[in-house]
């Protein structure tokens, strides 16, 4: 196929109230949308800074501008190999081939008039979904609104929510995790620590196996596979990593340490549709549930990894935000939604 347009947006809005990451605090989301168009078709891709907080957006949206889109208008571009010579050496940056191999498989399916999912080798399908919950705003003593917070959580569990993902921030961790099981006996949710964590917080996360999670997300930096390693021997449910999951080599490494028994995986993170294909079949072959990794973004990013999160061996519910949330609606002009959610007959809220 022959790329007729090729144009990179940078967008930023403001969010409603400060959104947390392990190392940062963010007053604005910030999102570049690479768009591939033919005569025939349009393909999208995105990246945020809630996916990749460290990186400089506004430096990638000016790189793809002087650099990446004079390549590929105009390309030919007849697979993923033709679009890595057409790259060159800028192919070997993970993010920036990413954003083109996925924008290039949505202009493929939509050339072909077909779901990106069955591009992608899968099938549409309605995924129950999980939703994420942070540390909550003061109270007017100065401390997080516990409160406020436990009937937020029964809130969502009641509006069909299968389960939910609990942020672990300092101060915010054991008393908060205790109530919301005291709370909540029989619910499902998990634990994300975002790699803020060392050893010496073992304690804290030994306290926390008492509450039973259904898994602790990420509790070392993304590099600290054997740490991984050594508390997952410690556990009877799954160390889950989520920001160390950037190659299929790094996956093998971690499996053959023993460092994980769940990922989440995220295909721009991952360096593409075909490394997270290649590491979600890795997983299957040595029995590891999948994850689909879906932080914030606009529908976009939510449509690629809702695609992906349709091929055999994903196993959780698919992660999801309600931009409504954390954006006023004067900001929310412009932005491609992510599908809407809905409520089946058995009471669970679904998307696709």
């Amino acid at each position: 196929m022959r790329i007729q347009n090729a144009k990179v947006d940078f967008i930023q809005r403001p969010f409603l109230r400060p959104v947390k990451v392990a190392a940062d605090t963010f007053e604005t989301f910030e999102s570049v949308i690479l768009t591939l168009e033919s005569e025939n078709g349009t393909g999208q891709a995105e990246v945020t800074n809630t996916l990749l907080p460290d990186l400089d957006l506004a430096y990638l949206a000016e790189t793809f501008r002087q650099h990446i889109i004079p390549m590929l208008a105009n390309a030919s571009i007849s697979d993923t190999a033709s679009l890595r010579q057409i790259l060159g050496k800028w192919s070997r940056n993970s993010t920036i081939y990413a954003l083109c191999e996925i924008a290039w498989y949505g202009l493929r399916a939509s050339e072909k008039n077909e779901p990106l999912a069955q591009t992608l080798g899968g099938s549409p399908i309605s995924q129950q979904i999980f939703t994420t919950m942070d540390e909550p705003e003061m109270d007017a003593d100065g401390y997080p609104d516990g409160n406020a917070f436990l009937d937020q959580i029964k809130t969502l569990y009641d509006a069909g929510y299968v389960h939910l993902e609990l942020k672990i921030r300092p101060g915010w961790d054991v008393a908060m995790v205790r109530s919301v099981r005291q709370e909540n006996p029989d619910a499902s949710f998990h634990l994300d620590f975002e790699g803020a964590l060392g050893t010496a917080n073992y304690d804290i996360l030994f306290q926390m196996r008492d509450f039973f999670p259904f898994m602790i997300e990420q509790p070392f930096p993304a590099d600290q596979l054997v740490e991984d390693a050594e508390f997952q021997k410690m556990l009877t449910f799954p160390v889950c990593l989520d920001e160390s999951v950037v190659s299929p080599g790094t996956v093998l490494s971690a499996l053959r340490l023993g460092s994980t028994k769940t990922v989440k995986i995220n295909p721009v993170r991952a360096g593409g549709f075909e490394n997270a294909k290649e590491i979600l079949s890795i997983c299957r072959e040595e029995g590891i549930d999948c994850w689909i990794s879906s932080p914030l973004s606009t529908g976009v990013g939510v449509r690629a990894n809702l695609a992906l999160s349709s091929l055999d061996g994903f196993t959780g519910p698919f992660e999801y935000h309600d931009l409504n949330d954390f954006f006023a609606q004067e900001h929310l002009d412009g932005l491609e939604l992510p599908p809407e959610i809905l409520l089946d007959e058995d009471k669970t809220l679904r998307i696709g």
